[in-house]
Formats: C-alpha cells, sequence, structure tokens
C-alpha cells in the first residue's frame, strides 16, 4: 500500500515484468467491508496557512496540507487506517534556536490537519512540510 502511494510498486513490478504494471489498485481494510483505490502521490499543497501565531504557542489558525494524484484530484486515504502517513514541519535554513511545536500531523479523510503547530521563538521563519517516510518506502 505504502509502495503504490509513492510510486515505487509500480516501477518494481513494470520491471519484474518486462514494462507491465498495474495502472489502479484496489484495497479494503481488515474488518472492513468498503474497498478504495489507491492514489500516487503527484504533489501536497498548503492550503491553509498557519497564522495568528505567538511565542512558544500554539497558532490559532493551524495549518492544513492536501496531497493530489497526477489528475489533481485530492487522496482522500495514504496509509491505512492503523497507520496513515504522516507531515512533518520543520524550519527551513537557520533557525537561531527556534524550533517547532506540534510538528507532526496524521494524513486522514483528504488531509493533514495540525492540532498544535507553533514556533518557540519569535520572528519570520521559511516552514517546510514534508512526508514521513512509512515502512517500506525508500523515498
Amino acid at each position: 500500500m505504502n509502495k503504490y502511494h509513492a510510486g515505487e510498486l509500480q516501477a518494481a513490478w513494470a520491471l519484474a515484468a518486462g514494462g507491465v504494471a498495474p495502472l489502479s489498485l484496489t484495497v479494503q481494510e481488515p474488518e472492513n467491508q468498503t474497498a478504495i483505490s489507491l492514489s500516487v502521490i503527484s504533489r501536497i499543497a498548503l492550503i491553509v496557512p498557519p497564522s495568528s501565531c505567538r511565542f512558544q504557542c500554539a497558532c490559532d489558525v493551524q495549518p492544513v496540507l492536501v496531497a493530489f494524484d497526477a489528475s489533481g484530484n485530492v487522496i482522500s486515504t495514504l496509509g491505512s487506517n492503523d497507520q496513515p502517513w504522516q507531515i512533518l514541519a520543520s524550519i527551513v535554513g537557520s533557525s537561531a534556536g527556534a524550533g517547532v511545536i506540534g510538528s507532526i500531523a496524521n494524513y486522514t479523510n483528504g488531509e493533514a490537519q495540525f492540532e498544535v503547530f507553533g514556533i518557540t521563538a519569535t520572528g519570520t521563519y521559511q516552514i517546510q512540510f514534508a512526508f514521513i517516510t512509512p515502512y517500506g518506502v525508500s523515498k
């Protein structure tokens, strides 16, 4: 599942099968009657930037990120119900002792909604958001 989202499964399958790889994949969670189609991540976007942030406190407006497939559709699920993919927020470059509070958010229901995101020092910072690589994914 994780390798499919990252695009690794298709590449490995094509290599092993002479260039042929699955165009789609549907999975079903254990003890769940609903099947979902998996998508490959093309890009992630910050749709709600953090704002109204104060020193050593969670921002009043928490960041929200969304993952899109190559067709521009929002990916509703990354990973499984028990182990969703996560997004990590970090400060880019020299942070002069600043850190991120609440730096990890789970990707569920089509988005990663941070809950207690904040910065530990005053100033202006560039924040980078990236997926934490799930188990078994090398990218």
